[in-house]
């Protein structure tokens, strides 16, 4: 192929990388590779994926303008392939980050890159290896116009739902990556509830890994379908020889700071996101094992079964329904406040289309979040049938996470969710003893009313 004539440009050929660069030259799109390592470079070039020699080969084989998209890891990776980029690069050239860049990052990078007079789009890519390959859904953030070249090629490579590409544009600078980043808190609480029905059907109810499966299989083809409900049923049918292969997987399972990104900003805008909290506590404490089994012996501790509970596996169900709706509710709250805050264009409902397919966290529930929360201005807790589905649920929520602390089963994910939902459909809190406290001891003063001003009380006791 002559020189200037490739469409894009992938560098970093991982996993995603390929995957991607796959996915777009069955597009019918020109496609060109690079990465450090000749080993994956090989690799691409047996997938037919051609590899340039160098960054700078590369950058000399694309047309204009030259659309770049780095998939390499988060961090320091980005600006070192950023700065060995940018020497070569005329005005008007478009650097796309793939990764999962935290979105403070993203707009130092965007900054810098403008002033240059170089494009920057922070891309948001979930799906997994295999999503990468047949179709992502894709979060992006950054310069419209930048968008709007790059658009052909990120529209025909993502997934689609009812004819509907699942990529949209989100706002200016990091509005993308910050899509993805409270993607990935939504998706490590979901993964926690998944865990906790499981806990609960085997430890409590006496399941077998085969009934969990053909449980959360049968799931999957009503209201609960979803990506992690589909990938759940399939891991508990495999086996390894006679063991099921879960049995064989160690009890720690890491996390790579998106979730924790996400409890940290909310923490920041002010927003409770308490199922996406107790998910990351539970990865933490997950990986201090030996306490745990030391702690555990000690005790000589095992949770009480109750095999004539009345908790049904309907009941159960239920109960992951309300827990993944107000797991959904509390992102998309962040992400409300956040628009607000840092100025992003993107609506709820547009987030939720996007995510119709091809992220992990499609579901039938986020499908109906789109038309539930089009043109939605309040809390997504008040949107009337919403709160409607979750009065119906929640009591078996609540029943599912009694019993389960009666029978000493931790189930902090359920729980975290069932408590935001009871204080949130309170209209007294006990928080006035708080403000009451406050003024004692420091003297901050308390407000009679949300407007007015604050006041004292001389609180000493005769």
């Amino acid at each position: 192929m002559d020189n200037s004539s490739y469409n894009i440009g992938i560098v970093g050929l991982g996993v995603m990388g390929l995957n991607l660069a796959r996915n777009v030259a069955s597009r019918s799109f020109t496609v060109l590779g690079w990465d450090p390592q000749e080993e994956q470079r090989r690799l691409a070039e047996n997938h037919k994926i051609p590899c340039a020699s160098s960054i700078k080969d590369l950058v000399q084989q694309l047309e204009s303008p030259r659309k770049i998209l780095l998939m390499v890891p988060a961090g320091q990776v980005v600006d070192q392939v950023i700065r060995s980029i940018s020497a070569s690069l005329d005005p008007g050239d478009i650097i796309m980050d793939g990764g999962n860049s935290f979105f403070k990052e993203t707009d130092k990078r965007n900054q810098q890159l403008t002033e240059d007079g170089i494009h920057f789009l922070g891309l948001g890519i979930s799906g997994g290896h295999k999503g990468a390959l047949e179709g992502p859904a894709i979060m992006a953030g950054g310069d419209p116009d930048a968008y709007a070249k790059v658009k052909p090629i990120l529209v025909a490579l993502a997934a689609s739902y009812d004819g509907t590409p699942c990529v949209d544009f989100m706002g200016k600078s990091s509005a993308g990556h910050y899509v993805k980043m409270v993607h990935n808190g939504i998706e490590y609480g979901l993964m926690q509830v998944v865990a906790e029905a499981f806990d609960f059907l085997v430890e409590l109810n006496g399941y077998s890994y085969q009934q969990c499966a053909a449980l959360f299989k049968q799931w999957n083809s009503t209201r609960l379908q979803g990506y992690l409900m589909e990938i759940t049923a399939n891991i508990l049918k495999i086996s390894s020889g006679e063991n099921a292969v879960l049995d064989e997987i160690f009890d720690a399972a890491g996390q790579k700071g998106t979730g924790s990104w996400t409890a940290q900003n909310a923490l920041e805008l002010g927003v409770p996101v308490p199922g996406i909290d107790a998910a990351i506590r539970m990865r933490q404490i997950s990986g201090y094992w030996e306490e745990r089994r030391a702690l555990s012996k000690l005790l000589d501790g095992t949770v009480s079964t109750h095999q004539e509970s009345g908790i049904t596996s309907e009941m159960v169900e239920k109960a992951i329904y309300a827990a993944f709706l107000l797991v959904y509710l509390q992102g998309f709250h962040q992400l409300q406040v956040a628009s607000k805050e840092y100025g992003f264009t993107y609506t709820l409902a547009q987030v939720a289309k996007t995510w119709r397919n091809g992220c992990i966290i499609n579901s039938q529930i986020v499908r109906s979040l789109a038309g539930a929360l089009e043109s939605v201005k309040t809390h997504p807790l008040l949107v009337q049938t919403i709160n409607d589905q979750l009065k119906t649920d929640i009591e078996s929520l609540r029943f599912v996470v009694s019993h389960a602390v009666l029978s000493g089963l931790s189930l902090p994910g359920m729980s975290a969710n069932l408590w935001y939902w009871d204080a949130f459909s309170r209209a007294e809190l006990p928080t006035r003893i708080i403000q009451a406290q406050r003024d004692y001891f420091g003297g901050h003063g308390y407000q009679t009313g949300p407007d007015s001003d604050l006041t004292s009380f001389p609180w000493e006791v005769e």
